[in-house]
């Protein structure tokens, strides 16, 4: 290694090292305050847009329910003995999004292990503001609909089973 290059530093412990942090790789070895700051703002990215991913995710899931159920009903032949079960392809899609997701959150796992202070406040910080923007369509007991133009509504269901009035 050139003596003019530093190693880099790799604790286990909590630390709030900037330069000289290596993540994941000792590849993406940040020499500089400015490639730490663009470090910190690139793993908040990460996670926020996971969060997204993960949004599109549940949306794919519930266009193929729907997709099913239209189809059910048009030919008029929904059993109720039998629960939906995706075909080949839409499960290999399924697959291939749940591959992304969790090499995504692996390799946030792994940037989290160099026990870097900033590095795990940019992990908290984006998942907050990814599930802030991307969480709503989890909300227990509501029934989510998109309308012609993708809006997302959600229909609040009462305790009761019964759909609270549209109006």
């Amino acid at each position: 290694m050139n003596d003019t290059q530093n190693d880099c530093k790799l604790s286990m412990l909590w630390n709030w090292d900037t330069v000289d942090t290596c993540v994941i790789t000792d590849q993406w070895h940040v020499h500089t305050i400015q490639q730490y700051a663009g470090t910190l703002a690139g793993i908040f990215l990460i996670v926020a847009f996971l969060e997204g991913f993960r949004r599109m995710s549940r949306g794919y899931d519930r266009f193929i329910l729907r997709r099913y159920q239209s189809r059910a009903k048009f030919a008029e032949r929904v059993r109720e003995d039998r629960p939906f079960s995706p075909s080949i392809i839409q499960h290999f899609i399924r697959s291939v999004l749940y591959l992304v997701q969790f090499s995504a959150a692996y390799l946030i796992m792994l940037a989290a292990m160099t026990h870097n202070g900033g590095i795990i406040l940019a992990i908290f910080a984006g998942a907050l503001v990814g599930f802030l923007f991307f969480g709503r369509d989890t909300v227990p007991g509501a029934n989510i609909t998109e309308s012609e133009d993708y809006a997302i509504h959600l229909e609040q269901l009462s305790f009761g089973g019964k759909e609270k009035s549209k109006a």
